[in-house]
């Protein structure tokens, strides 16, 4: 009994795993199909295909335009295809729905689709008086206003009941059997995973068709599942994926041989499943001469009485051409270079010591220097809070009564010193880790969960700004580094700061999470050199926000110390601070509409577009005026009375604010522009609606230099991010600049490459890389090659990133990265230019 407890809780434990890692990196599956099939009279019957389509996306007619000839590159249009049997025969053409009419920007002409719903009809006709089945395929191509998920095939199976129908069994889908005999057969290949061996092979049946042949040989004990069972509740039955290929097709589903059949009280249900050995064939015809290379995908599941182990995926080759099968895992640990003879990630032709043309100079970083006004403007506004505020004047008071002359601002200078020195001694933990991977920053940076984790933290210290509890940290502990502060000397003083910092934690936490939060969900990668110590950039960078922090927190200790009448003209405490920390709550809901936008880009969701972005916005904007105007409070006593002037000023621009953030919600209008926003909402390409695009750009390299040389351009290449603020700054506030888009919309071919692109590569293209410094990593994902090409070959992996190249690769100019003076990028751009006509006319010359 316990050993079929443990069964139970082990598959419960496996199909949890497997749902989850299906969720986290599920594949675009933007259409879902039913077939059916009726009968019309006693010889006619009607195949009907029935697609829902998600919103945003749609489906090509079976025609893609009125003169498909007429274009240079176009979609797939929706094929509806029959298995040929001798049981039935084709009647006219497919039938399809209305669809729309609708000019495409993205193959840029006017294409037939379907949107929400699809319908597709065959009509057969038929001789016979028994139930009989059809077999076919639907090849389709779903697309979006911003990509394309590759054609894909749909296998289906129907059964036909002609009227008055005598019972008995159904005839299969399958071929006459004059085409059955094998002419030749394939030498096995084999791979092995826990207790079950696969083994593959290819029978040739004739000219044009072909057994794809896998056997499972399972150890004494040991058993897999059929394809089908009779719940989705149960073990994971064993399936099969045949790559989409325009050179074959499938006949009929995968046959199998006699599975056994149990009632497993676990899964209280019966189970079909195979033991000892068991075989699994697919037909398949090839549609011309090619004989092309077939993989399939097989996932499956092994149990014994006791446990089963987690699903496992096999890939396997079957070439046709040489008659061989064989294994393969896309993951293996083997190098790329070892498989196509050079790194792909090290462009040869790019030497980023001498590029083609020197022009650019290398620009100062005053990222440090924002970074620690970033601060400074945190700890002051952490200043203005009830938990710090009316602490200056009390603690002034207490060091410059009965002190001697000199030694009570002495003493408080000493404070407001060990205030700063402790936010400082805050951020050193943040240089401790070395050797870290560059690409795990821009990695934690665009990660769609951190960003998620943001999202709730902000709201979480929205609600304690708004009144509802306070964030503190453990009495223990205050009351220990209270009673050290009794200590005399410099000692006591400094235990006496490291109270405030504790006590004062409920206001200045938020605060310093939000800072420390901004900086690492920005572009903050890289290298620091400070006193010849190499530090990361993220640290160093923290350590200039806690020191901008802790000199604004400690600096009014020293200043009110050393000229006490000042302390006369602070504010009194009272009702304003309510409202300074209440508004502080909406700035933290704004912010974490900000982390939730970024995970909704870089996973794609569509969920926070670039209008639901606006209307969230404008929704705590609302709220904001309606609070500072006394309408509503959170809890009552909230707030300061009145309207004082200031208040009526603050009140009067968020108001005004708000209001501006209206046209954000509405198609392409002439308010549309946020330029002062730039970064913070997602950009026109992520909407609802659709815009006309300002360039065209590819996002693919390889794609971009074969029209770069079709062209005789240059290529822009932009190294970008989703969840990237800068890059949307430049690509709202300069790239649309007159002169700048003239020259990059006419005078390049414009590639941006999204590092943190989470779409899956194909398996074949999925390896693991070894980069120059000795790491191993796993290129998964779009987003992982562009970020290891960054990285390997300009050396570099901040975003956004800029390089000019000639269409054979060579470095025109040195490389560009976030410059938002529009003078020096157009500079740039035409230096990129002048280089390039210079490398035409030196290789004219050599030739």
């Amino acid at each position: 009994m316990l050993k079929m407890k443990f069964k139970s809780l082990s598959v419960l434990l496996i199909l949890l795993v497997f749902l989850t890692s299906h969720v986290t990196g599920q594949i675009f599956e933007p259409v879902k199909w039913k077939i059916s099939a009726k009968t019309i009279n006693e010889t006619e019957a009607e195949i009907v295909a029935t697609a829902t389509i998600d919103a945003g996306w749609h489906v090509y007619a079976t025609k893609v335009a009125e003169n498909e000839a007429d274009l240079i590159v176009k979609p797939v249009a929706t094929e509806f295809n029959l298995t040929e049997s001798p049981s039935f025969e084709r009647v006219g053409k497919v039938v399809e729905g209305k669809f729309i009419k609708h000019l495409d920007p993205q193959f840029e002409a006017e294409l037939f689709y379907f949107e929400n719903n699809a319908t597709f009809k065959q009509k057969i006709k038929y001789a016979t008086k028994k139930p009989f089945k059809v077999a076919g395929e639907i090849v389709f191509m779903a697309c979006n206003d911003e990509r394309c998920i590759p054609p894909a095939s749909e296998l289906f199976e129907v059964t036909i009941t002609p009227i008055g129908a005598a019972e008995g069994a159904v005839a299969p889908a399958e071929l006459p059997v004059e085409n059955t005999a094998v002419i030749e057969t394939a030498a096995p290949g084999e791979n092995t995973f826990g207790h079950v061996s696969w083994s593959y092979f290819v029978e040739q049946k004739s000219d044009s068709e072909y057994d794809l042949v896998m056997k499972a040989a399972m150890e004494n004990g040991w058993h897999i599942y059929a394809q089908k069972l009779e719940g989705t509740e149960g073990p994971v039955p064993t399936t099969f994926k045949f790559t989409s290929l325009p050179s074959y097709a499938v006949i009929g589903e995968v046959k199998e041989g006699k599975p056994k059949r149990e009632y497993d009280k676990n899964f209280m249900m019966n189970l079909d499943y195979f033991e000892g050995t068991t075989e699994f064939r697919q037909t398949v015809k090839l549609s011309g001469s090619e004989k092309p290379i077939i993989d399939v995908l097989i996932q499956f599941m092994q149990c014994d009485d006791e446990s089963c182990l987690p699903p496992k995926s096999a890939f396997v080759k079957f070439d046709l051409s040489n008659l061989k099968a064989f294994g393969f895992d896309p993951l293996a640990n083997v190098e790329a270079k070892d498989l196509k003879g050079e790194d792909p990630f090290k462009m040869k032709s790019v030497d980023l010591s001498a590029p083609v043309n020197n022009c650019g100079k290398e620009a100062e970083n005053h990222s440090l220097w924002a970074i620690f006004l970033f601060g400074l403007i945190g700890g002051l506004v952490a200043l203005l809070t009830p938990c710090v505020f009316p602490m200056i004047p009390l603690t002034v008071a207490f060091f410059t009564k009965g002190s001697e002359k000199g030694r009570g601002k002495q003493r408080a200078i000493t404070y407001g010193f060990f205030i700063f020195l402790i936010y400082f001694l805050l951020s050193l933990p943040f240089h401790l880790s070395k050797n870290v991977d560059p690409e795990v920053l821009n990695s934690i940076a665009t990660n769609s969960w951190l960003n998620l984790g943001f999202f709730v933290v902000f709201i979480f210290f929205a609600i304690s700004f708004f009144g509802y509890f306070e964030i503190t940290l453990p009495s223990g502990l205050a009351n220990k580094v209270d009673s050290a502060s009794n200590l005399g000397g410099g000692i006591g003083i400094f235990f006496m700061a490291l109270t405030l910092a504790i006590v004062s934690f409920s206001c200045t936490g938020p605060i310093l999470g939000t800072v420390i939060g901004s900086i690492y969900s920005t572009d903050v990668q890289g290298t620091f050199n400070f006193l010849g110590l190499e530090m990361s950039m993220p640290a160093a960078k923290v350590s200039a926000a806690m020191i901008g922090f802790g000199i604004a927190l400690g600096f009014p200790f020293a200043l009110f110390a050393a000229f006490p009448r000042l302390l006369k003209k602070l504010p009194k405490s009272g009702g304003w601070m309510d409202d300074f920390k209440v508004s502080l709550g909406f700035l933290e809901v704004a912010l974490a509409i900000k982390f939730l936008s970024n995970a909704d880009l870089v996973q794609q969701w569509g969920i926070l577009k670039r209008e639901t972005f606006f209307t969230l916005w404008i929704i705590v904007g609302a709220l904001w005026l309606l609070y500072m105007l006394g309408i509503f409070k959170f809890k009552p006593g909230q707030g300061s009375k009145g309207m004082p002037k200031f208040k009526l000023v603050f009140t009067i621009l968020i108001g005004a604010f708000t209001l501006r953030l209206i046209p954000g919600v509405l198609p392409s209008s002439g308010l549309n522009r946020f330029d002062f926003l730039s970064g913070f909402p997602p950009p026109k390409s992520y909407s609802w609606y659709h815009f006309e695009e300002e360039f065209k750009i590819y996002r693919d390299l390889a794609e971009a230099m074969k029209a770069a040389e079709a062209e005789n351009k240059p290529v822009f290449v932009d190294f970008t991010g989703w969840a990237c603020v800068n890059c949307r700054k430049m690509e709202d506030t300069v790239w649309p600049q007159e002169v700048v888009k003239s020259i990059l919309a006419g005078e390049y071919i414009m590639c941006s490459l999204y590092v943190d692109e989470k779409v899956k590569l194909p398996a074949e293209e999925q390896f693991i890389y070894t980069t120059e410094n000795g790491r191993k990593k796993k290129i998964e994902d779009v987003g992982d090659k562009w970020a290891t090409l960054q990285t390997e070959t300009f050396q570099n992996n901040s975003q956004p990133m800029y390089a000019l190249l000639s269409e054979r690769g060579q470095l025109l100019a040195p490389i560009e990265q976030y410059n938002d003076n529009v003078e020096e990028y157009v500079a740039w751009l035409k230096c990129g230019l002048d280089a390039h006509k210079r490398s035409k006319s030196e290789a004219s010359l050599n030739n």
